[in-house]
């Protein structure tokens, strides 16, 4: 994963910061290529789905192209609909001797498309070769899975550096997406570009750079997992994914029904019109991003505001954050109240540790700590005014953003002052640490996201918010997210990250949580089967 850091969206699964994404309107030309959905003379028919953003390539550096990738490959553990872990490619799973072991039983019969069969020996070179030695998502299993013993055809057993209960999580993720080791040894550097193997419902057809994929059904599959509630392959003989980056045209292309739905990059000013239209159906659930106002805490780059918690948390209570979900965004999300988003469990904190609009509590926080507004409207402090530059890119929902967040922090005599650039330059002065406060946000579902962002030996964001070391607060920071991080069981987990964001709201704010936005997607009324699911719908249950 508007304003949000697309971890689904950035190579090598590291955190990207990118803002504007979803609602961008763009320059560039919409793409041409495919056509409307029409029968076959067998009764089989084909799919045109429309995404937002290009493509790159479809291996394990790029879940971020979740969509296509969930219809070619498949993963040894899944994510349901509700989000829980559901056997992949597994029958089930066993953690034994002291939880220091995963024992993993294969499903039996499971082969790729290019007929290579899958069995153990193909699990440990996935999970040792292919992710762990990789080029990008070895932080998956690095420092988790110490060896991978094949025990038979159908039996793997990891032997784990630590109880790990966070594993599971890892390996549903798309980043993990078992590919063909025939096919990816065989391609070399042009696998995921002008092929990919796996064994899920749908094969690799045809590409067209970076903007149409292809894919035909796998007559072959029929080992679709049981949470699906499918046996088979999908009901389409083909699907199109296109690549349609300008909001107009892709709007247009469902609305005349060139496109059967729009997967990604749906804008929320056109949800009521959809909903009230007989021929579109739009599909709603709660989101994985959050939405925020960032600080700087390197006392060095940004001064006062990485100095005073309480200026940071006045200008967090002085957000009206249901004016801008109201204002913004037509009334699609919730209100923002802590770091994590409402889809992860360690999300529900204790109501004192939350930041909702309190215009006189922000403006008691100041008083407290010193502040005074000076005839001009700004806050002085010993000299020292509250002003800052607000970083922000040029999509336009980061722009309206940075507006918002000037006029209501003006409210308690804080002048935040926009500098807009571009994204590149954005990614640049955040990895330098050169900013002092910023519109971003992320989106991921997972509490290791506070690992990623506010443990103060993470890079490559160590400028962004782990510069204050030797402090007290950076030492129970770090205490909190790693005991998260090291749980031996998942409710265990569950429980410390809790402990951790409320610390994180509580004792440091490093970002004043905004806007927690829905996940959304449309598709044409004449779709039967069609869901929303934040990991990319599930198309093998698509009918016409």
């Amino acid at each position: 994963m508007g304003p949000a850091t697309l971890l689904a969206g950035c190579t090598g699964g590291e955190p990207k910061t990118d803002v504007g994404t979803s609602t961008t309107e763009s320059d560039e030309a919409a793409t041409e290529t495919g056509g409307e959905a029409t029968a076959e003379a067998n009764g089989s028919f084909s799919l045109r789905i429309l995404l937002d953003h290009p493509f790159d390539r479809f291996d394990h550096n790029t879940g971020w192209m979740g969509p296509p990738a969930r219809d070619i490959y498949q993963n040894l553990v899944d994510r349901a609909y509700d989000m829980t872990l559901q056997p992949g490619m597994l029958k089930g799973w066993s953690f034994e001797n002291g939880n220091m072991d995963l024992v993993m039983t294969l499903r039996e019969g499971i082969t790729f498309h290019d007929g290579s069969a899958f069995d153990a020996d193909h699990v440990k070179w996935f999970l040792l070769d292919y992710l762990l030695n990789g080029s990008g998502t070895s932080y998956m299993v690095d420092g988790i899975i110490d060896d991978v013993v094949a025990e038979d055809t159908h039996t793997a057993r990891l032997k784990l550096s630590a109880p790990a209960p966070n594993l599971l999580w890892n390996l549903s993720s798309a980043y993990a997406a078992v590919p063909s080791r025939d096919a990816y040894e065989e391609y070399g550097e042009d696998y995921g570009r002008t092929i990919a193997v796996g064994s899920g419902p749908y094969k690799w057809k045809s590409r067209d750079g970076d903007r149409n994929l292809v894919l035909e059904r796998f007559e072959e599959y029929d080992w679709s997992p049981e949470w699906i509630g499918l046996e088979g392959a999908g009901k389409a003989a083909e699907i199109t994914y296109d690549v349609i980056t300008e909001t107009s045209s892709r709007t247009a292309a469902l609305e005349t029904g060139e496109a059967d739905a729009i997967l990604t990059g749906l804008p929320s000013t056109k949800v009521q019109a959809y909903e009230n239209n007989d021929e579109i159906d739009v599909h709603r659930a709660e989101g994985r991003q959050v939405r925020w106002l960032g600080f700087n805490l390197d006392p060095e780059r940004a001064g006062v505001i990485a100095e005073d918690l309480n200026l940071r948390k006045a200008i967090s209570f002085a957000i009206d954050r249901q004016s801008i979900v109201d204002g913004l965004f037509q009334g699609l999300g919730q209100p923002g109240v802590n770091l994590l988003p409402p889809t992860v469990a360690a999300q529900d904190i204790g109501d004192e540790y939350n930041h909702t609009f309190d215009l006189d509590k922000a403006t008691s926080l100041m008083e407290e700590a010193g502040w005074t507004v000076n005839p001009g409207g700004v806050s002085t402090k010993d000299g020292v005014e509250a002003s800052f530059e607000l970083l922000t890119t040029n999509a336009s929902t980061a722009r309206n953003l940075a507006t918002v967040y000037q006029e209501q922090a003006s409210k308690i005599g804080v002048e935040l002052k926009p500098k807009v650039v571009d994204e590149a330059t954005v990614q640049s002065r955040i990895k330098s640490g050169d900013f002092e406060t910023i519109v971003e946000g992320y989106t991921w579902q997972n509490a290791d996201i506070l690992d990623w962002f506010f443990a103060f030996d993470m890079t490559p964001y160590p400028a962004w918010f782990g510069v204050q070391e030797g402090r007290e607060a950076d030492d129970r920071a770090n205490e909190l997210i790693e005991a998260g991080m090291s749980a031996g069981s998942w409710e265990e987990r569950i429980q410390k990250f809790k402990r951790a964001n409320e610390y994180l709201m509580e004792s440091l704010v490093p970002a004043a949580p905004v806007h927690y936005p829905e996940g959304i997607s449309a598709a044409r009324a004449d779709l039967d089967g069609y869901k929303f699911f934040t990991l990319g719908t599930t198309v093998e249950t698509i009918t016409k």
